[in-house]
């Protein structure tokens, strides 16, 4: 997909068992005010400068979209939303700010002129933006048959003046539902009110990769089933007694491989042989040229379709993806991540469709977990399909929802707790990201 805003929503904490067995969360919560290390006496300030108030202890975002900066007046380094309250970590005086840059995080400014101090300590509107336990930082609906329409306020559902109109198959992202007049709107992220009775729930997926305990060097020694089902046999050729079958994305050890003729089997159980055909197992590979001993970095393979996430050359996570349908859509070679949101909205409604890959539009809203790494290409997670093993995107490497989620915890640059959006800086390098 293309992206049609870079205004993502507010990072939370990610609380899934699966993202903790991949490593520690970067998300931050806020301290208790009695100990948290944005005490007035903790904070730092040119030593000739006046004192920050000792009842401030949070810095608010009081507009959308709102940059933060690396150095004060420097390069962007991330995007905060409203609903947002920063740790007041220090102030200093710097070019294009009237007031003082206030450090609200690692290698983080923003201009005291744009935002309020707050004597509440640090922490993010949870009622606007709720935790993503199940991969899906909102509850999505998709918009039925007949199209609908999205209201701007309620006296516009009584004039019936509606602000948008939304197509057939489009996705909105809701943050709740209320009743006016006996019937049932759905409010979205953007505030639109859009009739409940013609947009359809997305359900939560619950298949996710795994996280791996491999050696430097050892092959992931898993996969998953492709089709549907597939038949396991009692031994590695196809006129082998049929002791069982396996379904779809369930995931199977790879204990051997053996080719027979022109087949290629997998023993993925004493007694019990798979066609190599009918899975999906990532081949083993080296790292790029120059990743360090540890380095974080992700490995995409078309043939398979599937992802590895690797530090340095051990496995550390892997699961199957959906890369572009056209050749050459997913770019092949070596990347590295230049943005990271929390979602973002993607759109071929202002350009009628893309003639090559399909007719129709598309308007898919807060695209979860989005990592762009080639232009507008990323890894991101898609709740619209589950094709996932077969090639399915329009360019992007599509993850299962809770994937997508756990590979954007893992990955460099950080999103702290309130970050929409991040961009990597020299003391934090984005991480590579291969496609093959």
């Amino acid at each position: 997909m293309r992206p049609r805003s870079l205004a993502p929503v507010v990072m939370l904490a990610l609380t899934a068992p699966l993202v903790a067995r991949l490593g520690p969360s970067t998300a931050v919560a806020a301290e208790p005010a009695s100990t948290a290390p944005y005490a007035a006496a903790s904070r730092w300030i040119d030593a000739d400068d006046i004192p920050l108030a000792d009842w401030a202890k949070s810095v608010e975002i009081v507009r959308d979209d709102e940059a933060l900066y690396a150095s004060p007046g420097g390069a962007r380094r991330a995007v905060v939303t409203t609903g947002v309250r920063l740790p007041l970590l220090g102030a200093v005086r710097g070019p294009g700010c009237v007031q003082r840059w206030l450090l609200v995080g690692p290698l983080a400014y923003v201009c005291a002129d744009k935002v309020r101090l707050t004597p509440d300590p640090p922490g993010v509107d949870e009622s606007v933006h709720p935790p993503a336990t199940d991969g899906l930082p909102f509850r999505y609906y998709f918009v039925g048959a007949e199209g609908t329409s999205a209201y701007a306020k309620l006296t516009d559902i009584d004039d019936d003046t509606p602000v948008e109109q939304l197509d057939r198959g489009w996705a909105i992202a809701a943050v709740g539902t209320l009743s006016y007049n006996g019937a049932s709107y759905v409010k979205t992220r953007r505030g639109r009110l859009v009739p409940r009775a013609d947009v359809g729930p997305v359900a939560p997926f619950s298949f996710h990769g795994e996280a791996l305990a491999k050696r430097p060097g050892e092959a992931v020694g898993l996969g998953w089933v492709n089709p549907e089902r597939a038949r396991v046999y009692a031994e590695p050729k196809a006129s082998a007694k049929v002791v069982g079958e396996r379904t779809r994305l369930q995931r199977v050890d790879v204990l051997e491989q053996r080719r027979v003729g022109n087949d290629a089997f997998v023993r993925v159980a004493d007694g019990e042989w798979m066609k190599l055909a009918d899975l999906r197992i990532p081949t083993p590979t080296t790292p790029p040229d120059g990743i360090a001993a540890n380095e974080r970095w992700i490995d995409v393979e078309l043939a398979t379709q599937t992802l590895v996430a690797f530090e340095g050359s051990r496995p550390v996570y892997a699961t199957v993806v959906s890369t572009g349908r056209a050749p050459g859509s997913t770019p092949t070679g070596v990347h590295r991540i230049w943005v990271k949101l929390r979602t973002s909205t993607m759109s071929n409604a202002d350009d009628g469709g893309d003639a090559n890959l399909d007719a129709a539009t598309y308007s898919i809203e807060d695209v979860p977990w989005v990592q762009y790494f080639s232009n507008g290409v990323a890894l991101h997670g898609a709740f619209w399909h589950r094709r996932f093993g077969h090639v399915a995107s329009h360019g992007c490497v599509n993850l299962a929802p809770l994937d997508a989620m756990a590979i954007f915890d893992w990955t460099l640059p950080r999103l702290p707790r309130g970050w929409d959006a991040s961009l990597p800086t020299t003391a934090e390098p984005a991480t590579v990201v291969r496609v093959r």
